[in-house]
Order: C-alpha cells, then sequence, then structure tokens
C-alpha cells in the first residue's frame, strides 16, 4: 500500500510542477503577441503620405520595376483604407511586372485607373510632396 501511495503522490507532484511551466509560456505568448500587434503600421493618411515622401523618387523617377514594387509594398502596409484597394491594385501590378516581364502592357492597364486615384490622394492629402 505504501508503494502505490508513493507512486501516487510522485504522480501528483510531477503534475503541479508542470503548472508554473504552463503558465510561464501562456505569458510568454501573450507578450508575444502584444509585441507584434504593437509592430504593425499605423494605417493612416499622415503615414501614408509620409512613407509616400519617402519613396518620393521611387514611385515619380525613372526606376525599375522592382524598387517600384518595394516603395509600393511599403505604402500598402500603411494605405488608409480610401486608398488601400488602389495601392494593392498597383502593387499586384508591379508584382506581376517583376515575375514577367512580357506582362508590362497588361499590367499597366490594369494599374492605370488605381495610379489614378493614388495621384489625386497624393495631390488632396499630403502636403509637400
Amino acid at each position: 500500500m505504501t508503494n502505490q501511495h508513493d507512486t501516487q503522490s510522485k504522480q501528483k507532484y510531477s503534475r503541479k510542477r508542470y503548472i508554473p511551466i504552463i503558465i510561464g509560456g501562456l505569458v510568454l505568448l501573450i507578450v508575444i503577441v502584444a509585441i507584434f500587434l504593437s509592430a504593425q503600421p499605423e494605417r493612416s493618411g499622415a503615414s501614408f503620405c509620409s512613407v509616400a515622401k519617402e519613396e518620393k523618387s521611387t514611385l515619380t523617377g525613372d526606376v525599375g520595376y522592382d524598387r517600384r514594387l518595394e516603395a509600393y509594398k511599403k505604402l500598402e502596409a500603411v494605405s488608409p483604407d480610401d486608398i488601400r484597394s488602389d495601392i494593392t491594385t498597383i502593387r499586384k501590378g508591379y508584382e506581376s511586372i517583376v515575375q514577367n516581364p512580357s506582362n508590362t502592357i497588361s499590367a499597366g492597364l490594369g494599374m492605370s485607373g488605381a495610379e489614378n486615384r493614388r495621384s489625386d490622394y497624393i495631390t488632396k492629402n499630403c502636403e509637400d510632396f
């Protein structure tokens, strides 16, 4: 009977020692999620304009499609709701061109309306662009 009692006591003890490990793991998971969420860029007109100004030479200059694609990825990350779908359309168009340069004309046609709306948005909302 003592052996059985000792075995049961050891099992209860071994289960109890995992509780702090489980709690610690959950706390760590919550901290990681909080850091991840706080690291997400702010989607706002001000953030969009800031990135647009930083990338102005890429957006308006004679640069490669791969550089333009990277600029639009940055813009997409901070685009407010009213312009986000247009920036996504442009980014997808440049991805298509970078992957297959023969798509330049068709992608360009598909992006033209979105690029016009992007230009209008910048003109209306981004001072000193």
